[in-house]
């Protein structure tokens, strides 16, 4: 694969992300916590940012980010207004950073003491991982935020 449709797909994810975002009826919907989860909407949504940022941004698009991965899962950061700021501008962030790799770098080694998913990782390699990420939360968002949308409104 090449880096044309890493950019692609992650913007492509990120706009979900964002949109399923828009739809948020409002703030304190965004950060309740629902039965049997663990995480509210927001807190996950603050946890992509951190992510992405953290492991795509920094090392390809010389972003200056420095996570508090605590602070995603445990405070509330943004707004849900803030929010959609923000996933407006990952996409621009992780699209540019993504496109600074070039092919011959898909296969040079990932930095483990950035982040370590497999003894062998290859950039490559670990732009999949953190797609799968983004995809999976992006599920769990989008079933935190029908809650509110759809399953609430018919109780």
């Amino acid at each position: 694969m090449n880096t044309e449709f890493y950019t692609q797909l992650y913007k492509r994810d990120i706009v979900r992300v964002t949109e399923e975002l828009k739809k948020y009826p409002d703030d304190q919907s965004l950060w309740e916590v629902l039965p049997g989860t663990a995480n509210s909407g927001g807190n996950l949504l603050q946890h992509l940012i951190g992510n992405l940022k953290t492991f795509i941004g920094n090392p390809f698009g010389q972003l200056d980010y420095e996570r508090n991965r605590d602070a995603e899962f445990n405070d509330r950061l943004f707004t849900k207004e803030e929010l959609i700021v923000e996933f407006d501008q990952l996409s621009t962030v992780i699209g540019d950073a993504i496109s600074t790799v070039t092919a011959q770098g898909l296969n040079a080694a990932y930095p483990a003491e950035i982040k370590l998913v497999n003894e062998e990782q290859t950039v490559e390699y670990v732009l999949i991982h953190l797609l799968a990420h983004l995809s999976y939360h992006t599920g769990q968002i989008n079933y935190h935020r029908r809650y509110f949308t759809t399953l609430k409104e018919s109780v």
